[in-house]
């Protein structure tokens, strides 16, 4: 490490002077870090949608078998849910279903800030920290924007408002709009498209003629896709959404490079930059000091010359 001792005989700030060249070379150093914040925001986006989506699928996970609406009664039997539990199981279903697609819409539509991009080290300290933070939150808006797999996700789950439940025992009862489950009317950009809602005066009348169908539009098992009960696609739809998003962000067999592995590449070169700005540094306060000595040696001849002449 060279020595940094400087502008004592020229009465220069060399410290000043190297620090604003720096500030220079360090500038693509900013720019790579600044690209490492976003994919950092990307992943912590990625990874609060999939905690979302993660419930859902929690929620539907038992609710798809016809075991899970059943209960023990006071004499050790097996019996089906009331009507009363059957709603209230429903609904809870439903509104976990609404909130993930919310989410969905949400971060497929949010529009991105062009103009905002992560904060330099620099920058932060000439801010304020509310300032920093509504900064960033605009930085932050729009990252999962048109996201392919959200909007495969969101495509698939709302198809299940209008299928059919093949298989099922009464055609009556075979799909969700016959139960009292519909979806509102679509509005461009609204986070309510594709939400599910329930007419509890229908779903319980229909409960009340045919449980035993209603129940089987949600939990009938096949191995044909269209023959698969509505809790059994909106949990595949969830379990492959959380699977995608794993692999985008930690990678994963025959995927492209994950969002993780970008990120350590970037550090890598970030600390190879590092290294080479450092040498520079060193460059430049070893040619400073040169300088300086240069600088000592002269003024000492000059002391000796006006000596001789005196």
């Amino acid at each position: 490490m060279t020595m940094r001792i400087t502008g004592m005989a020229s009465g220069l700030d060399i410290d000043s002077m190297i620090s604003s060249l720096m500030k220079a070379e360090r500038i693509p150093i900013d720019k790579l870090l600044q690209k490492k914040q976003t994919l950092q925001w990307k992943v912590d986006s990625y990874n609060t949608t999939n905690l979302k989506i993660s419930a859902l699928r929690e929620s539907v996970s038992s609710a798809r078998f016809a075991s899970s609406w059943s209960k023990i009664d006071a004499n050790g039997n097996s019996v089906r849910l009331s009507e009363d539990e059957i709603v209230a199981k429903v609904k809870d279903i439903v509104s976990k279903y609404n909130d993930t697609v919310s989410t969905l819409n949400t971060d497929i539509t949010e529009t991105v800030n062009r103009g905002y991009s992560p904060l330099t080290s620099d920058e932060k300290s000439a801010m304020s920290e509310t300032d920093v933070k509504n900064w960033e939150t605009k930085a932050k808006a729009g990252l999962l924007h048109n996201d392919d797999i959200l909007k495969q996700t969101l495509s698939s789950m709302r198809s299940v408002a209008s299928t059919k439940v093949g298989g099922v025992s009464d055609a009556d009862y075979d799909t969700l709009s016959e139960i009292g489950i519909s979806t509102p009317k679509f509005l461009k950009g609204s986070a309510d498209n594709g939400k599910l809602v329930i007419d509890e005066t229908k779903l319980r009348s229909a409960i009340r003629e045919n449980p035993d169908a209603v129940i089987q539009t949600f939990t009938n098992q096949s191995s044909t896709s269209g023959e698969k009960g509505i809790f059994q696609r909106i949990y595949e739809y969830a379990d492959n959404a959380v699977l995608n998003i794993s692999r985008k962000v930690n990678g994963g067999y025959k995927t492209a490079e994950s969002i993780t592995q970008q990120m350590t590449k970037l550090d890598k070169k970030v600390e190879d930059m590092n290294e080479k700005l450092n040498k520079k540094e060193d460059r430049y306060y070893a040619m400073f000091a040169n300088m300086e000595k240069a600088l000592q040696n002269g003024n000492a001849q000059m002391s000796w010359l006006a000596a001789q002449f005196g």
